[in-house]
């Protein structure tokens, strides 16, 4: 039993690594703002039909439509008691700490001074703030849990926050949103932080994946945008010309995780999951073989031949620096391409990707949370300081840090004029509300039906990268090499859902 929780708990773990390479993966030179802000935490985003669930997007058009309708009608504030209210500050001395992951300029800086406004307005607080990279936080926390030195307060991502729920060191976020109430957040985001009837963390800024294409070339090759996977297959033969440039890049490294997320983003538009709502692998799903089979396809039609070895960064690089058509990726793109290649922000775009038959069910999400962690002696204080993050002037300062990389996750200014009074956001606003109305409808690669640990085994093995490089450098046919991944990935899901 010792031996398969050992094995349990490093799957999580991996998992919770793995998905660094989502936010860290671009590093210097690969859209990183002056400021150094990192442009891919750049890989979440959609499209389509809003979800209404409670705090989404509800009926009237999108987010952004609401906003513009809504200019110079602010929405009334509550004259009732603050909310938070109920979570009372007894005056007594106190001290926490803030674990955080924005290692760079602009946003570390914002945080800073946002620490020191809230320690300013609440003098019997101190908080002790620590800054890690994400992939040091993983091995922060972990080695903290056995050690009893844990924080208060941190940054988050979905892996982490699930690895960290199943090793039992969640603060229940639900007093914070019983005080808030529910229509606070956007919905979708906030369920999918939820486990049963347990928030284990807030959402702070989201994303969602969409598949960026230079529009230039489109035109030059009078070439329309693809709305189904046959187009987007012929599109990609016709633009490739390699080494001068390349169709759509596929990045096999199994060290990353880029094939199961661009996996996740077509099985999802055509309502095909990578794990059924039993726990078990759905790769031999003829759907899911079909979108393994168009992957393998992409990478022939137009790929670069070394991109079985790469991950995050060499695949962003080839986008951002103008040598590749198409690419998926968030609104870190967007910086991205500002950073490398500004002479090429006025000819990108990006739509929702599709299914096969141009149909778009679902997308794929992400998001960066805040939690508390359950040691702490001051939950009221964890509750309070995590809120004030959430301070309308404030939050979208913050927001327009990477303007369209960050996503808002409360109704307030999602839908506030505020919020879209940016001139990236204006430039790409078509792009941005596909991003958001993925966000509305999407879930985190391999939880469709909720959270759950089996997820972890599509991030944290390469197995669908080996699926793909079976394929492609070894001639298996798509069936035959699902098959051996869907096993693989069966065994790791037993495993973490013992």
């Amino acid at each position: 039993m010792k031996a398969i929780m050992k094995k349990r708990l490093a799957l999580i773990v991996a998992a919770a690594l793995a998905a660094t390479t989502v936010m860290t993966g671009c590093g210097s030179g690969n859209g990183q703002k002056a400021t150094g802000a990192p442009a891919a935490e750049s890989v979440a985003e959609g499209t389509a039909a809003g979800d209404t669930a409670a705090g989404g997007t509800a009926a009237g058009g999108t987010a952004a439509e609401r906003a513009d309708a809504g200019k110079g009608q602010e929405v009334q504030e509550s004259e009732t008691a603050d909310p938070m209210a109920a979570i009372t500050d007894d005056g007594t001395k106190k001290t926490i700490t803030y674990w955080h992951t924005f290692t760079e300029g602009a946003r570390k800086d914002y945080i800073d001074e946002m620490v020191a406004e809230y320690m300013k307005e609440h003098p019997n607080v101190t908080i002790n703030v620590e800054v890690y990279p994400w992939n040091v936080f993983t091995q922060k926390w972990t080695a903290g849990l056995a050690a009893g030195a844990l924080p208060d307060v941190s940054s988050v991502n979905p892996d982490n926050l699930f690895a960290i729920n199943q090793a039992g060191a969640v603060l229940p976020m639900n007093p914070l949103i019983d005080a808030l109430g529910k229509d606070y957040f956007l919905g979708k985001p906030l369920e999918n932080f939820t486990d049963g009837d347990t928030v284990l963390g807030i959402p702070y800024y989201l994303h969602s994946y969409v598949m960026w294409y230079r529009k230039d070339v489109l035109e030059e090759k009078n070439l329309s945008v693809p709305k189904n996977w046959d187009e987007l297959l012929s599109t990609v033969t016709a633009v490739a010309d390699p080494p001068n440039r390349y169709g759509f890049t596929i990045a096999m490294s199994k060290n990353d995780q880029m094939c199961a997320q661009l996996l996740s983003c077509f099985a999802k538009a055509e309502g095909a999951p990578l794990i059924t709502e039993n726990n078990k692998g759905n790769l031999t799903d003829p759907k899911v073989v079909k979108a393994i089979q168009l992957m393998a396809d992409l990478y022939k039609a137009g790929s670069p031949e070394g991109s079985v070895n790469y991950g995050l960064s060499e695949q962003n690089d080839v986008f951002f620096q103008g040598k590749s058509t198409f690419a998926f990726g968030s609104g870190f793109h967007i910086n991205g391409v500002k950073q490398n290649s500004p002479e090429l922000l006025d000819k990108i775009a990006a739509v929702p990707f599709t299914g096969p038959d141009g149909e778009n069910l679902g997308a794929t999400t992400f998001v960066i949370g805040l939690m508390g962690w359950n040691q702490t002696k001051y939950p009221e204080t964890v509750y309070d300081f995590i809120k004030f993050h959430f301070e309308k002037e404030r939050y979208i300062d913050f927001l327009h840090l990477i303007p369209g990389g960050q996503l808002p996750a409360t109704a307030e200014a999602a839908n506030s004029a505020e919020f879209y009074d940016d001139e990236t956001i204006q430039k790409f606003k078509t792009e941005i509300e596909y991003i958001q109305e993925g966000i509305e409808k999407g879930t985190f690669i391999g939880m469709d039906y909720g959270l759950t640990p089996a997820a972890s085994a599509l991030t944290s093995q390469g197995i669908i990268e080996e699926c793909l490089q079976d394929i492609v450098l070894n001639g298996t046919p798509a069936e035959e090499a699902a098959k051996k991944a869907n096993d693989k990935l069966n065994a790791a899901i037993e495993i973490l859902m013992e």
